[in-house]
């Protein structure tokens, strides 16, 4: 917060953490894919900056919230783009396969019928294809397609005035892992979005945080065990 980050949260705990720690409430992000409706409602209270919406009813849910407490919500809609991060299968998200987002295929019908709902300011899309990503290659295939849907957004008549780009470069845990340098990252992207026209948003959180600690183990005892 000191230092002038946002927060990207996926829980109302998380929130008030967020705002405890410092975070201001219109630079916190509320993601994550099982947002309850009370948690929804805690988020417009305190005024966080974007709901980044898992689905339609999602975002059906939280502009009817909104309307009903006289208020709009900024919002961006995930997108899958079904690209293979090529990491490790727990901590992928966005192949077709994965539950995060909305199929990028069914993204301009679904953002059509909740850019008109009362109580929603859908201004833009998110993606976030999965975490220690060592490789650039499908985070530019992804956001090649994100810009494609921006352009197909604004040809049907949208404001797109914000994209989420998500995160997930990896930090290196071994001497042996070779991560992606954040600078080429920021080229990349810098390449691809040129002619974009809109705020980008970023998660960077296991780039930023990974290399903050040391883990501090001690043996207590060695167990045989049977081997072949």
């Amino acid at each position: 917060a000191n230092m002038g980050y946002g927060a990207d949260v996926v829980s109302g705990g998380e929130i008030d953490r967020a705002i405890m720690a410092g975070m201001k409430p219109e630079d916190i992000v509320f993601s994550g894919v099982g947002k309850t409706k009370r948690e929804l409602r805690h988020g417009l209270t305190v005024g966080v900056g974007q709901f980044n919406l898992e689905s339609e009813g999602e975002g059906a849910d939280l502009a009817f919230i909104a309307a009903e407490m006289g208020l709009t919500a900024d919002a961006v809609l995930r997108v899958n783009p079904d690209v293979d991060a090529r990491t490790h299968a727990k901590i992928s998200t966005g192949k077709a396969e994965n539950k995060f987002g909305v199929p990028i295929s069914d993204a301009g019908a679904i953002f059509d019928r909740l850019a008109g709902l009362n109580g929603l300011n859908l201004r833009g899309v998110a993606i976030h294809i999965g975490s220690m990503i060592a490789d650039l290659s499908p985070l530019e295939e992804a956001f090649v397609k994100v810009g494609a849907l921006v352009t197909e957004l604004r040809a049907a008549g949208h404001s797109i005035t914000h994209v989420d780009l998500g995160g997930g470069i990896g930090v290196p845990y071994k001497p042996t892992d070779s991560m992606p340098d954040p600078a080429d990252y920021g080229a990349m992207v810098a390449r691809v979005t040129a002619d974009w026209d809109v705020t980008l948003m970023f998660e960077p959180g296991r780039l930023i945080a990974g290399n903050a600690g040391v883990l501090l183990t001690e043996v207590i005892r060695v167990k045989p065990g049977v081997t072949n």
